[in-house]
């Protein structure tokens, strides 16, 4: 009897671990999901107009890519008032993010950070077309557009399971050991 009860527990136990390992996101499953979504909506163009009156932009214009090594590019073309434009192009990778919050308001508008200066951030110029400078950052504040354009038939709260795995992410690097390149004397 005692055996029984005990067999059943264990089994009982079992099948508790079992369903809980298969429903535990990995890290490999997380970047696959993010590289996913973002191949098949990110190519797409979207041109926003902004809402404020005394915004200095008439459009900006996104674009977002995913390049192997889990490497994230986000391309943001400004048209100011006056007809110049600006592009920024963002590159940085899942493995480096740290933070990641929206902004208030917005559920489409991220502040992604890292650890350093990890975020890559090439400058256009806007006549031809050729990198004008670059430099080196730990934060990227922009629109992950894909995410908002209803026209892309999205998925149910994409906003938020995006948000959520981008902070997975970010909760996994932060726990990783860091390693610092030591200084040979």
């Amino acid at each position: 009897m005692i055996t029984k009860k005990i067999t059943q527990i264990v089994a009982g136990v079992s099948l508790i671990v079992l369903s809980l390992h298969v429903n535990a996101q990995t890290e490999q499953t997380t970047k696959d999901w993010i590289r996913q979504k973002i191949e098949k909506y990110g190519g797409t163009e979207a041109t926003l107009k902004p809402q404020s009156k005394a915004a200095t932009e008439l459009s900006i214009k996104y674009q977002t890519f995913y390049h192997g090594g889990d490497t994230i590019k986000i391309q943001e073309t400004r048209v100011l008032t006056g007809g110049k434009k600006v592009t920024n192009i963002y590159t940085l990778k899942i493995d480096d993010l740290t933070e990641i919050t929206n902004l208030p308001g917005s559920s489409d508008v991220y502040e992604l950070k890292t650890v350093k200066n990890k975020v890559v951030l090439r400058q256009l110029n806007s006549k031809t077309n050729e990198l004008q400078s670059a430099f080196y950052t730990n934060r990227v504040r922009t629109k992950i557009w894909f995410v908002s354009a209803n026209e892309l038939n999205k998925e149910e709260n994409i906003e938020q399971r995006f948000l959520k795995a981008f902070q997975f992410m970010a909760g996994i690097n932060n726990a990783k050991p860091k390693t610092e390149n030591k200084e040979a004397f």
